[in-house]
């Protein structure tokens, strides 16, 4: 027989299996074993989720990412891929997105934001401009010799490409030598618009060389070395993030990071070494924490050539991070957040096991696994709101299952508990 049960609140869902439970806790709350299209506030209220409308159409339409502008991927008039910009109802077509469907990642930087997966890059300035993210390497340059000043030895000789006053990295080195008389450079292949530098006689440090109608003809005065030595555009990344004064990407087992506040030039060598393939990176005010499919790591410092790494979780679902206020002192575990750090945005992700967070001390904390089961999958999306005045994460799961509770499954892909 049906009986009546006085509450004074919910709480969240809790679908753990385990010894049956009373139904009321001390504080005479209800923790639903299903919350379906609903949110469980802190007061204890339970609100219908509301829906959503279409905006504008889009074909195959994935990573979705909104700063100072909308950006997103989708099928392009001519293209199977595309960058769009969205306002309001529109949607402008910028650029193909080449290569491999894959999930592109945004980062903003002042006036400018960068998207790259590992197959595709490019810079986007929010006043409508489109380029390349870092500019190309120019050959190594093919030189003769002829009348000029510059003593003999042993010289070096690189290009850098100059794109909108921006220098590029130096292409490969060319090696020359003579002795004798007195020599001047004859450049063959100089790029358009590029720079030449040359190093004094017997080696050194490269300066930018006086050029005339393709001639060097004298040494170098040798003010300035080529500050861009050994740098070149990054590659396509998985995940890349931007904390430190730095731009930090992911690539197969490789952690690269950008030259401080110059987040166009990555360094030969400049890269940290993992044993497992990198799939999100989310940062923190003391270093950052690096996630394989499997495997967490917290750096430990701001500075790559200090930090200290140390493995301190089970690993990301590529794609669900979101950076989200923590609201209370705790965030569970036993770790505490210090009210300084409590006004600081903390990085939340999805792993294999339900949703954590990243504190700002180099720990990772679950969130829901003592109470929520969750279907696992290969990849997902993430995200912080504020709805209504109450802070939310919205993880939304896809791809190959990890594991699957079946009545769970149901009950989400039917959006109703009965049949």
């Amino acid at each position: 027989m049906a009986k009546n049960v006085t509450a004074y609140g919910f709480k969240g869902m809790s679908n753990l299996p385990g010894a049956a439970a009373k139904l009321l806790d001390d504080e005479r709350q209800i923790s639903p074993k299903i919350v379906l299209n609903a949110d469980v506030t802190d007061g204890g209220a339970i609100n219908i989720r509301t829906g959503f409308k279409e905006t504008k159409a889009l074909t195959n339409c994935h990573s979705l990412w909104a700063g100072s502008a909308m950006l997103c991927v989708a099928e392009g008039a001519n293209a199977p891929q595309a960058l769009f910009r969205i306002e309001g109802e529109q949607a402008w077509e910028l650029c193909e997105v080449t290569g491999p469907r894959a999930p592109v990642n945004f980062v903003e930087i002042k006036d400018l934001v960068y998207a790259s997966n590992p197959y595709w890059k490019a810079a986007y300035d929010l006043l409508g401009t489109l380029r390349s993210w870092g500019i190309s390497l120019p050959p190594a340059p093919r030189v003769n010799l002829v009348d000029g000043d510059m003593p003999p030895g042993t010289y070096f000789v690189a290009y850098t490409n100059v794109e909108g006053g921006r220098l590029g990295g130096n292409g490969p080195l060319t090696k020359i030598a003579w002795e004798g008389e007195s020599a001047g450079l004859q450049l063959l292949n100089i790029p358009s618009g590029a720079l030449c530098w040359v190093t004094h006689p017997n080696g050194g440090e490269l300066f930018v060389a006086v050029v005339s109608a393709g001639v060097i003809s004298s040494a170098s005065p040798g003010l300035q070395p080529l500050p861009t030595f050994t740098a070149a555009p990054p590659p396509g990344f998985s995940h890349f993030i931007y904390e430190h004064g730095r731009i930090w990407g992911a690539r197969a087992k490789q952690l690269f990071f950008s030259d401080p506040n110059q987040y166009e030039l990555f360094r030969d060598g400049n890269y940290l070494p993992f044993t497992e393939d990198l799939v999100l990176l989310a940062p923190v005010t003391g270093g950052l924490f690096a996630n394989s499919l499997t495997s967490s790591w917290f750096l430990d410092g701001t500075d790559p050539a200090q930090m200290k790494m140390e493995k301190v979780g089970d690993g990301a679902i590529p794609g669900t991070l979101a950076m989200a206020q923590m609201s209370g002192p705790s965030v569970g575990g036993g770790y505490e957040i210090s009210r300084k750090l409590t006004q600081m945005p903390s990085p939340v992700w999805m792993t294999k096991h339900g949703i954590v967070v990243g504190t700002h001390t180099g720990h990772v904390v679950h969130l829901t696994e003592a109470k929520v089961r969750i279907n696992s999958r290969t990849q997902g999306a993430g995200l912080y709101r504020v709805q209504d005045g109450i802070p939310q994460v919205l993880m939304s799961l896809y791809g190959e299952s990890w594991g699957t509770d079946e009545t769970l499954l149901r009950i989400f892909e039917e959006n109703k508990l009965f049949n």
